[in-house]
């Protein structure tokens, strides 16, 4: 019965450490997108033009290369009201290439690319999701 207890004890222990170490890595991971994307998502959804234009890293690729100017253009194309509800539902994928932190998310054929400089986590560029 004391062998019972031991290994139920053990199990408890290790379950405990788990999720100890659990919350310790998704603390340190803390990059700072989770903020941002609220940010943009709320943009997003209240078609707040000039907020989402300002979380754009300019020049930005869509369709081509294009500038802060041309944001009517991006907004009237990759931020359908299709796009921007599938945006507040979407939760980015993050991935690290050459030791770089970047999010995408996909809504439709698009991918929408996030990436972080100095001023912080901006909207980088769209692809076409094939």
């Amino acid at each position: 019965m004391s062998s019972i207890r031991s290994m139920i004890g053990s199990g408890l222990l290790v379950a405990g450490l788990l999720i100890s170490a659990g919350s310790a890595l998704a603390a340190g991971s803390n990059d700072g997108f989770a903020a941002f994307w609220t940010q943009f998502k709320a943009a997003v959804g209240k078609s707040d033009q000039k907020a989402v234009s300002q979380m754009v890293k300019f020049p930005v690729f869509y369709i081509d290369q294009r500038q802060a100017a041309d944001f009517p253009v991006i907004w009237k194309g990759a931020f359908k009201p299709v796009q921007r509800t599938c945006l507040a539902k979407q939760k980015p994928v993050k991935d690290t290439h050459e030791g770089k932190i970047s999010y995408s998310a996909f809504c439709g054929s698009l991918i929408y690319m996030f990436g972080k400089d100095n001023a912080g986590w901006k909207l980088t560029d769209f692809a076409v999701d094939d």
